[in-house]
């Protein structure tokens, strides 16, 4: 048995961790009712993000865990950091490759980051999630925050481009952003 299932095995089995997965239900229920897209382009595009997963888990050439896979309408947004162009290059086809994906937007960095700057990055993400929650005028659990050496990508979908702009404001506003991504949509 993988070292990996073990280990989320236990995790599962400790007695503290039943709050942690009701409350993660919980939440992901709120996310899902306050998502404006559609139960079952929700679903379509989890499923997806996991045929995505497994495809770069299964491609020895892919450092899967340096890439964060968003899906939005058949939409893959690569996320992270890898070594070289050429392991952007596999890692976009791999993901092309995959049924239903209609298009790929491939935001990885090339470069390096160090265990100081990842937890930096951990901080940031933070700093924005939490600038985000409290602009009460937006649906902040529908916006996905990912932070890579300072770039934040914001990913999801608003009400509006007075929304967007505001998420994209308010995110740009904090001390350790170099850059904001803004791959929001509005409906």
């Amino acid at each position: 048995m993988p070292v990996k299932l073990i280990a989320i095995i236990l995790l599962l089995l400790c007695t503290g961790c039943v709050p942690l997965i009701v409350g993660a239900g919980a939440t992901g229920i709120y996310k899902s009712a306050a998502d404006k897209r559609s139960l079952g382009n929700q679903v379509d595009d989890a499923t997806l993000t996991a045929r995505v997963n497994a495809a770069l888990i299964a491609d020895r050439n892919v450092p899967v865990f340096s890439i964060d896979v968003d899906t939005l309408e058949g939409v893959v947004t690569l996320t992270g950091i890898v070594e070289n162009e050429g392991v952007s290059i596999n890692v976009e086809n791999v993901v092309r490759d995959v049924k239903g994906v209609h298009d790929v937007k491939n935001l990885l960095q090339v470069g390096s980051s160090n265990f100081g700057q990842k937890v930096d990055d951990k901080i940031l993400g933070l700093k924005v999630r939490g600038e985000l929650i409290a602009a009460k005028e937006l649906y902040s659990l529908n916006i996905d925050v990912d932070v890579n050496n300072g770039v934040v990508t914001l990913t999801g979908v608003v009400d509006n481009q007075t929304m967007r702009t505001e998420a994209v404001r308010r995110t740009d506003s904090l001390a350790g952003v170099k850059r904001v991504v803004d791959n929001l949509t509005f409906r």
